[in-house]
């Protein structure tokens, strides 16, 4: 679907314009944006190997730690020259490798750290790169780009099939607009079940980082 049919199926839905807009064509395109990037973070449904800019990094000697483009969430794999690098997590490391920070060489883990207040998420390398070089990934990330109002020709960066279903996010997000003739709690709730159905529910961003940090230990490394 194009932005501008996302625009008019939302008037003809919840009868729009009928007596006066409630929403605008910003607001209906913000909701938009914000429904892809949920369906994204809930079932990873952009896995990207291929885009320079998201998927490559170039390493600097003595440079340990680089920011992801700020549309990767997660990292499903990192290579170095064709070789896969293990995720770990600072608590695993701590615990097993004393002085792990201090390491220099080939990198052979890496650690992804979430976004936190003003800092963007990165990826950080164990050991510390001593050499140039280039590290691959595979990640999952949300839209590149966001839509606009303006063109109502774009359509989410998602697969077709998913689009109609974007939809109950959207409407989710009209009803708790903080306005007394938009604002409809149980219309919002119901949406967003049905939006839940479709996507699954959103991670927890604690239960995460926990499943990252008990990682069985990697025992099989040569440092």
């Amino acid at each position: 679907m194009k932005v501008a049919e996302f625009i008019a199926a939302f008037r003809a839905d919840l009868r729009d314009g009928v007596e006066g807009e409630l929403w605008s064509d910003a607001d209906i395109v913000r909701y938009l944006n914000d429904a892809v990037q949920e369906a994204c973070e809930r079932s990873k449904l952009i896995e990207d190997r291929q885009t320079p800019a998201v998927c490559t990094i170039t390493l600097v000697p003595d440079v340990s730690t680089y920011q992801l483009h700020p549309s990767v969430f997660e990292i499903k794999r990192a290579t170095l020259r064709g070789r896969p690098l293990d995720e770990t997590s600072v608590e695993e490391l701590d615990d097993d490798c004393p002085g792990w920070e201090n390491w220099k060489g080939s990198p052979r883990l890496f650690i992804f750290e979430q976004a936190s207040g003003a800092r963007p998420a990165s990826i950080r390398l164990v050991r510390i790169p001593t050499q140039a070089d280039t590290l691959s990934l595979t990640v999952y990330r949300g839209a590149l780009n966001p839509l606009t109002a303006a063109n109502g020709t774009a359509k989410p960066e998602l697969p077709e099939r998913f689009h109609e279903r974007l939809k109950d996010w959207v409407y989710r997000c009209a009803y708790l607009k903080q306005d007394a003739d938009a604002f409809d709690k149980s219309k919002a709730i119901e949406f967003e079940a049905s939006f839940e159905r479709s996507f699954g529910a959103r991670p927890d961003a604690n239960v995460q980082r926990k499943q990252r940090d008990r990682r069985p230990p990697i025992v099989a490394i040569n440092w």
